[in-house]
């Protein structure tokens, strides 16, 4: 009961009512009744206090929530149950009731209570421009992904038509193909246009058992031009390992740990419980190999893989951008040989 009653006053304080309906005219009325009851118990407690204070707190809700008419209606209201407290309650007002004092507390309270609504009114319609312009950006970057999601989808359409005869080739590509559009859709689903470590690789191991996976880092946002890049060497690597590696064997495992310093994401993937790996002969190294030279090059990154006996052992380090920006620096401790191993 508390519980819904406390969300549905977060959703009435959050979207309003329309100005100038019966509910919005209603709420004011409460918002007046409330300050008038507030305003009782206050003068069992302080006789001397100010009769027109509960109310400008009523003006302001009622403006908020119900818009200026509402608002207006609310410091009408308070203005007439405070003058009548005046008259009624305090004695000393009984004989003169539009005495200087009397006289003088109306008019400050009415142009206070104008200077609240005024103020109040100008607050609603910015909130309701932003939610405008909020929801005219949700609408171009979904039309923007609906638009990528068809040309990724023509691009597949026309590998499958070239590449028809090399079964083996489309298939790779086209697996890669989809994870860049796996990523750019989490990064359609952030609001800041980055997205964790955590989720993406989460949203890259979901279709292989996310048990199987040990992630251990702290929270670290993305930009998306990492994000991009990021999300495509871990599926390199995660499609290497079913293959090849830990995630061939049902008992095969992947632990995947990270850490930021200062303005370099350390990432380590070790795989375990899978058959030995084998490091390939000679250095050209395939796709695998040239992705993580060409995509952490940009950010002054740096791989090194080791084909351990109990699995492949890779370690990546890297530049987020947007630290460097508010840092401005770069901690050695995170940095990685320039040395390079070889994908498989």
């Amino acid at each position: 009961m508390v519980e819904t009653a406390m969300h549905r006053w977060h959703s009435l304080w959050r979207f309003g009512l329309r100005p100038g309906s019966v509910a919005a005219l209603l709420f004011a009325a409460a918002c007046v009744a409330i300050a008038t009851g507030v305003r009782m118990l206050l003068g069992l407690l302080s006789p001397d206090m100010t009769v027109f204070a509960p109310y400008y707190s009523a003006t302001l809700v009622a403006a908020l929530v119900g818009g200026m008419s509402a608002g207006c209606l609310a410091a009408g209201l308070g203005g007439i149950a405070a003058y009548c407290y005046c008259l009624f309650v305090l004695p000393e007002w009984r004989a003169a009731p539009f005495s200087t004092q009397v006289i003088t507390s109306l008019i400050v309270y009415g142009g206070s209570s104008a200077v609240v609504i005024a103020v109040t009114e100008g607050h609603r319609r910015l909130l309701a421009r932003l939610r405008a312009e909020q929801g005219m950006r949700q609408l171009l970057n979904d039309e923007l992904a609906h638009r990528i999601r068809n040309i990724l989808a023509n691009v597949q359409a026309i590998l499958r038509q070239s590449l028809g005869d090399h079964p083996d080739i489309l298939k790779i590509v086209d697996a890669r193909i989809i994870a860049l559009g796996a990523t750019h859709d989490l990064l359609v689903r952030s609001e800041s246009r980055a997205a964790s470590v955590r989720d993406i690789l989460t949203c890259e191991f979901a279709p292989y058992g996310l048990w199987r996976f040990e992630l251990k880092g702290e929270h670290v946002e993305c930009p998306s031009a990492v994000v991009v890049v990021l999300g495509l060497i871990v599926h390199e690597l995660t499609t290497n390992a079913v293959k090849h590696g830990a995630l061939s064997q049902s008992d095969g495992r992947v632990s995947v740990r990270w850490r930021c310093q200062g303005s370099r994401l350390a990432l380590e993937w070790v795989e375990g419980g899978g058959p030995p790996p084998i490091e390939p002969a000679g250095s050209g190294g395939g796709f695998g190999l040239k992705l993580l030279r060409s995509g952490l090059k940009p950010f002054h990154g740096w791989a090194q893989l080791q084909f351990e006996p109990t699995g492949l052992r890779c370690n990546l380090s890297l530049r987020l951008p947007d630290r460097s920006r508010r840092e401005g620096i770069d901690d050695p401790r995170t940095r990685l040989p320039a040395e390079t191993g070889v994908v498989r």
